[in-house]
């Protein structure tokens, strides 16, 4: 066996609707499973959802205090006055601030970014910069991807009297900051679609003020909306759709820049692009310092400016994983050594960098399946700042809203925060969390992974990946499908990569191959046999390499149901492999004395564990059974004893050594077997064997002069009837089936064997199975 990371969970789908679109909307019916799985489960709904280039914008108009914002704006462009775009320091406040302000540059407006540094300033509106930008002039702030928790901040400034325009997206308090006029989609009561992104939300500002679609900002609009992680539907889906496709149509020079630096200039772009690729790099400036360098490769005027630009926050981008690796190892070792048993994981040092603390949060989300608050300490202040990622069952920014009273600053969504608090009041916040937890269901904190698809090998191709595609863009609330090919037979399993840290699979279901990428599994290698039917899931793509296009299967998680059997016979592998596995997971066993003593050390035969080693044969088969009505993964480390390839000494043999006893003179006993050993080729193992089984048999017994002799009171009986016989035939078997069989035969072998344990038939014989 080899255990998912995560429990599989199959969505539920009336397959009648899945006829049904299959049929009305002229798709696969793999294609209808998943359109029906996202709720769109009548003809009408399926055909909009695919029909994205027939999409309209909603009228930016329809937020209640639109027609405010705009005619306030237009009286700052027309008067000469100097606005400020306050914004954040992430890809969606960067991206919203310089959608913004092409838009009131185009309007004739004064206008200039101010984005707060996160080490200095932290997120939001903060009072020294709204009585900075009063002192230097400006008339009229409007915030990007922020404001909305801002309520003091808005009293300073409509005290120095400056109007403020909040444009934000993020979850609300009950008390709303006191301002000029906000732009909140899930605040206003009167638009239609509540999930933009900040840049979302800037872009309905830049279409309002321009009275059109500014399609020219769209390759902006896209990078916030889905680094963001909003959901991908609704008027984000329109929004991703048609930036993909700005994307790639760019000549903005900040956007060539990015794709040199990300190696992507040839490529098309895709919402992965903007995910892995060029987010990170333009968070990168705001994790580690300003991000006004991210923002200025976005404004840029010139690729020579954006391309020094985007090489610099390529290199902070490095920079910034490697931190993040350190972090990362520091924060586990912290929960393995004092927070194992929290149900919420609030984990704190002075060292860390509050720039990157989220990222390593959603690391270990993913790692314990449990909410967790990453904090870093400000010796001087006395604070501690940070942020967290939660899990469905939790709602982040609703229980944090109820320790309140010891959290001055803090804000998010439901599955993330950040937060500043005193120092002395992390043990308090980690305490309060964990009660506020104590009623979750322990279900709750186990991992779980919603699966689209159950596939067979041959049931995928390069069509049906191409019609999946029409579902994309995907992110948050429209997933890249999730498929499992289940029950596929492995011709191929290795290590990749510079550290040999990934794996690359191919499997066949007997008709069709597939080749799979598992990105962080070359540990699996050593976990998983040859022989196994494994379960694969993940995310299917087409793979273009030299002129050739094949499917190809991105793991995300794995899975073998049946007991694995791994060879270790007959030292053809060595053995230190086997000796490294778990010892709080594996059982050596060993049936001979001989064995038993080489391997004193390993605490042979003890408890029994998902591990069996067994480091040599037993004289019966049913002596395996014990140890197989648990086990996981066989381990066969038998070494070769030489019965399978030693004649059975023929009854001709047994007759001359009889006869021999019978007539040879007492005196000549010893030296005449030697001659007769000689001129028969019979080895000392086949004069030991007849020997024992005339013995046993009571041919011969030992006579007075100490010698053996012919028992003359013998009663008839066959050879077979020996014990030693027996033994040696069965000794025979046992090698031919266990030492000397094909690895399939071994394994055939051991199925049913497990089999027998699982039924609890310990009686066995030879003929049994």
């Amino acid at each position: 066996m080899y255990h998912s990371k995560k429990t599989w969970i199959d969505k539920e789908v009336d397959p009648l609707k899945i006829d049904e679109i299959a049929e009305q909307v002229a798709v696969s019916k793999h294609v209808a499973h998943l359109l029906v799985q996202r709720g769109f489960d009548t003809a009408e709904q399926a055909s909009a959802f695919l029909a994205t280039d027939q999409l309209d914008f909603h009228d930016p108009f329809l937020f209640q205090d639109m027609n405010k914002v705009v005619a306030r704006i237009q009286q700052a462009a027309d008067a000469g006055e100097m606005i400020l775009i306050y914004g954040d320091y992430d890809v969606d406040g960067v991206s919203s601030a310089a959608i913004l302000w092409h838009a009131l540059v185009e309007i004739g407006a004064m206008a200039e970014c101010y984005i707060p540094n996160r080490f200095t300033e932290g997120y939001g509106p903060n009072e020294a910069a709204f009585r900075w930008a009063a002192e230097e002039g400006f008339s009229l702030i409007i915030t990007v991807d922020c404001g909305i928790s801002g309520i003091d901040e808005a009293v300073v400034l409509k005290e120095l009297g400056v109007d403020l325009i909040i444009t934000d997206h993020h979850e609300a308090k009950d008390v709303l900051p006191d301002a000029f006029a906000m732009i909140h989609p899930g605040v206003d009561p009167n638009y239609p679609y509540s999930k933009l992104a900040g840049a979302g939300v800037a872009f309905k500002v830049a279409h309002a003020l321009l009275g059109r679609v500014p399609a020219e900002l769209l390759d902006l609009a896209v990078l916030g909306t889905i680094a963001d992680l909003v959901p991908l539907v609704g008027e984000n889906r329109l929004l991703a759709a048609k930036g993909i496709e700005a994307l790639n149509a760019s000549e903005r020079p900040g956007i060539l820049a990015l794709r040199k630096v990300c190696s992507l200039v040839e490529d098309e772009l895709t919402e992965e692009s903007v995910g892995f690729a060029f987010g990170p790099r333009i968070n990168a400036a705001g994790r580690l310092d300003s991000a006004m360098p991210a923002l200025e490769m976005l404004l840029a005027d010139t690729l020579e400016e954006a391309s020094l630009l985007a090489e610099q926050l390529d290199q902070q981008n490095k920079q910034r994983q490697d931190i993040v690796k350190k972090i990362a190892e520091e924060a586990i070792e912290l929960v393995e050594q004092h927070y194992l048993s929290d149900r919420v994981l609030v984990v704190d040092a002075a060292h860390w960098n509050p720039g990157v603390v989220g990222i390593v949060a959603s690391r270990l989300v993913e790692k314990y399946h449990r909410p967790v608050i990453l904090l870093c300490h400000d010796a001087e202040k006395g604070t501690a700042k940070g942020s967290g990622r939660s899990i469905a069952a939790f709602d982040l920014f609703a229980e944090l809203t109820v320790c309140s009273d010891i959290l001055p600053h803090f804000g998010g969504h439901p599955a993330a925060a950040g937060m500043t608090l005193l120092s002395d009041d992390v043990a308090l916040l980690r305490e309060r969390l964990n009660a506020q937890a104590a009623d979750l269901p322990d279900e709750a904190f186990i991992g779980t992974i919603e699966i689209d698809l159950r596939l067979n090998v041959s049931d995928i191709s390069i069509g049906l990946i191409e019609e999946m595609g029409r579902l994309a863009p995907f992110g948050m609330g429209n997933p890249s499908p999730r498929v499992v090919v289940e029950g596929a037979s492995i011709r191929d399993l290795k290590r990749i990569g510079r550290d040999l840290t990934h794996l690359k699979v191919l499997v066949t279901d007997g008709k069709t191959e597939l080749d799979g990428i598992g990105f962080g599994f070359g540990d699996a290698v050593d976990e998983i046999s040859s022989l196994a039917d494994v379960s694969l899931m993940g995310s299917l793509n087409i793979n273009e390499w030299n002129g050739f296009r094949k499917p190809q299967l991105m793991i995300q998680d794995l899975a073998v149901a049946d007991v694995q059997l791994f060879d270790y016979r007959g030292g053809k592998k060595p053995l230190t492999d086997v000796f490294a596995l778990p010892s709080e997971e594996t059982t050596f066993v060993a049936f001979t004395k001989e064995t038993q003593d080489k391997y004193a050390e390993r605490h042979l035969n003890g408890p029994i564990r998902a591990n069996i080693v067994f480091l040599d044969l037993p004289e019966e088969e049913s002596a395996f059974l014990p140890y197989l009505k648990e086990a996981e993964r066989i381990y066969c480390a038998f070494k070769d004893e030489g019965y399978y390839f030693e004649t059975i000494p023929s009854r001709e043999d047994f007759k001359h050594y009889f006869n021999y006893f019978a007539k040879c003179p007492r005196e000549e006993l010893r030296i005449g077997l030697v001659r007769l050993s000689k001129t028969r080729k019979w080895s000392k193992r086949s004069i030991n064997f007849m020997h024992s089984v005339f013995s046993e048999l009571d041919f011969l017994v030992t006579m007075e002069d100490g010698l053996p002799g012919v028992n003359p009171n013998a009663e008839k009986r066959d050879l077979t009837e020996a014990a030693t016989y027996k033994r040696h035939e069965e000794r025979q078997r046992l090698e031919q089936q266990y030492i000397y069989s094909s690895l399939a035969q071994l394994k055939e072998r051991f199925d049913t064997l497990v089999e027998a344990a699982k039924q609890e038939e310990m009686t066995w014989s030879s003929n049994s199975i």
